[in-house]
């Protein structure tokens, strides 16, 4: 669900929120952001281990399920360190599930994809997530000038929820291991694209030394 993460993790308003309504200085503001980045890269080099560990699934579930909660610090927080530090640590978790979820759930697509359709399927994961980014920011923005920045971030926290109520719904919610890639087509049977066609034979020309010794 690309619209909802948009919707609060795209948008100014975050950064708008900390830096005026809890008075965050740009210095700390840029080492919060920077020790959130640490978190994204622990959640993608723990991703396969605990894929392996826990199952594709359930490990995603989990992720989506704690992603929201992160959400609660910079909601309650008030202009401190003690806040800026809670924000923080809440940061590395957001990020590093989301990693994690998106290294895992790209690598379920790419194994479950033929390779023959990979580069159209990537290509219209793309287009949704990218697409949505403009209109989820002309929501945020709306909703932000109408409602209030705080209301905005609640509204944003919980459609956090709607990935996770899809994907409990869905299949992948007892995928235990990562699945089998699919067969490859038969090139003698499958479609047109794949199919071995005949050599095909040119007609035979005489030369013109051939033609000449015929005349004799």
């Amino acid at each position: 669900m690309p619209a909802p993460r948009s919707l609060w993790r795209r948008s100014t308003l975050w950064a708008l929120h900390l830096l005026r309504a809890l008075a965050m200085s740009t210095t700390a503001f840029g080492v919060t952001l920077g020790i959130g980045a640490l978190g994204a890269l622990l959640g993608a080099l723990s991703a396969p281990g605990l894929a392996r560990r826990f199952g594709p699934g359930p490990m995603m579930l989990t992720a989506l399920a704690g992603t929201p909660l992160t959400h609660v610090p910079v909601l309650l927080a008030s202009p401190g360190l003690a806040w800026q530090a809670a924000i923080g640590a809440a940061l590395i978790l957001r990020l590093g599930w989301a990693s994690a979820v998106g290294t895992t759930q790209r690598s379920v697509r790419q194994v479950i994809t033929r390779s023959d359709t990979r580069g159209r399927m990537q290509a219209a994961s793309t287009w949704l997530t990218a697409g949505s980014r403009p209109l989820a920011a002309l929501l945020a923005g709306t909703l932000g000038t109408r409602l209030g920045v705080r209301p905005t971030l609640v509204t944003g926290a919980c459609l956090l929820l709607v990935p996770l109520a899809v994907l409990a719904r869905s299949p992948l919610r007892a995928l235990r291991k990562m699945p089998d890639p699919p067969s490859t087509p038969n090139r003698e049977k499958g479609p047109l694209c794949h199919r071995r066609l005949p050599p095909r034979r040119m007609p035979h020309r005489p030369t013109a030394r051939t033609s000449g010794r015929d005349a004799r």
